[in-house]
């Protein structure tokens, strides 16, 4: 839940650029830290989640690194939604398989194993992210090339569209993350869960544990915060193209 310290705070870095061997040691460094090996012979996949708890729950620890190497693109995608900063997702990746690891006698069957994976990893980043807080006024006056080419689309979208627009234009990445970056954390999980994930206000507030009466407060005054920042950053834009 929101308010958990971590122990294991992830370290700045630089891109976001993966390859497959940085999938590789991701798994040998998740296994090592908790003490798994998995075998050659058990592949991801052919086992429901439901069942790889069960087995680890009964002491079958191996079943935990095929859990991980299922959701570990997830989880990792999750993170990157909250910083582009390449080592800081894959340890925040890794701090949230530990708190998942350490919190599997708690998840009840009943319910979506990939929505209470969400939950955990949703609040490391939030921890991160109060950890790190800026002042909200806080906002980085350059504006450079590659965001220049879309001050036009910051002109016509809102901010809002801009967000999920980011998830499949690089180009767009780095205006989306100004915006967010203006924001407080509460109001940048809120943000991103809603277009990004496109959660719901009453799954927003389950996965944050907040009233959804919080929720839409949150997403409010987000909305209108990185409306005033979009016009900032197109007025920067302007001036820059006109000199």
């Amino acid at each position: 839940m929101p308010g958990d310290g971590s122990k294991n705070r992830p370290r700045e870095g630089s891109g976001f650029d993966e390859t497959a061997s940085d999938f590789e040691r991701n798994d040998q460094q998740v296994g090592s830290r908790l003490g798994v090996k998995r075998s050659s012979a058990e592949v991801a996949g052919e086992k429901t989640d439901e069942v790889l708890v069960s087995e680890v729950l009964a002491g079958k620890r191996a079943a935990f690194a095929d859990l991980a190497l299922r959701h570990r693109e997830q989880i990792e995608r999750w993170c990157h939604r909250f910083f582009a900063n390449r080592e800081a997702v894959q340890d925040l990746a890794q701090e949230s398989f530990i708190r998942i690891f350490a919190g599997l006698a708690s998840y009840r069957p009943e319910l979506p194993f990939r929505g209470w994976i969400r939950a955990i990893v949703v609040n490391v980043c939030y921890d991160e992210l109060r950890r790190r807080q800026r002042r909200p006024e806080e906002l980085v006056p350059d504006v450079g090339q590659a965001e220049q080419t879309w001050i036009h689309f910051v002109n016509e979208a809102t901010p809002e569209a801009l967000v999920k627009a980011s998830q499949e234009r690089a180009e767009a990445v780095s205006l989306a993350h100004r915006l967010l970056e203006a924001l407080r954390p509460e109001d940048r999980i809120v943000m991103t869960l809603k277009e990004s994930e496109e959660l719901s206000v009453s799954e927003i507030a389950q996965v944050m544990g907040w009233s959804e009466a919080k929720v839409k407060i949150r997403v409010f005054r987000a909305r209108q915060l990185m409306r005033r920042r979009a016009e900032q950053l197109l007025a920067l834009g302007r001036n820059r193209v006109r000199r």
